[in-house]
């Protein structure tokens, strides 16, 4: 893992496939965090290769969920764990209302600005999040945001 933290990070979900499309419209730079657990061990293989081309063409970070590198956390326990784990990516979720999880109520904005301080310097916004959102929440101590529907292709 770079030690360059990454600001803008796109979350991969099957609502966004095909997923070539969405890589390609990211700034140079941004991050990927590749989910897709719901594929066969084959397959999901298969499209992280795929999108490793992709992200190496396009000068994106590729990041395989799965490999430990990730944290979603939503309370200090969690936050605990990431850290003790030595988590290079914390995303504090959820800020804003969702539609990947639209039953969660947001966190309290200073709970949220609590998870980021603490998580000292490794913390990314997650939940609702788009650049307008990033720029209201950023002096809270976060240091980059996630989505999946701010990179969704409106056709």
């Amino acid at each position: 893992m770079p030690t360059r933290q990454h600001q803008r990070w796109l979350f991969t979900d099957p609502r966004l496939e095909p997923l070539e499309p969405v890589l390609a419209r990211l700034p140079r730079g941004a991050g990927v965090v590749v989910r897709h657990h719901h594929l066969p061990p084959a397959e999901r293989r298969r499209l992280l290769d795929r999108l490793a081309r992709v992200a190496r063409r396009r000068g994106l970070l590729l990041v395989d969920e799965a490999r430990g590198q990730v944290a979603r956390i939503h309370d200090c326990r969690e936050l605990r764990r990431a850290l003790g784990r030595n988590v290079p990516l914390i995303f504090v979720s959820s800020l804003h209302r969702t539609r990947s999880h639209p039953e969660r109520t947001p966190l309290p904005r200073m709970r949220a600005a609590t998870l980021a301080r603490l998580a000292g310097g490794r913390a990314l916004a997650l939940g609702g999040m788009d650049a307008r959102h990033y720029r209201r929440v950023e002096r809270l101590g976060f240091n980059g945001w996630g989505a999946i529907d701010a990179w969704r292709v409106r056709t």
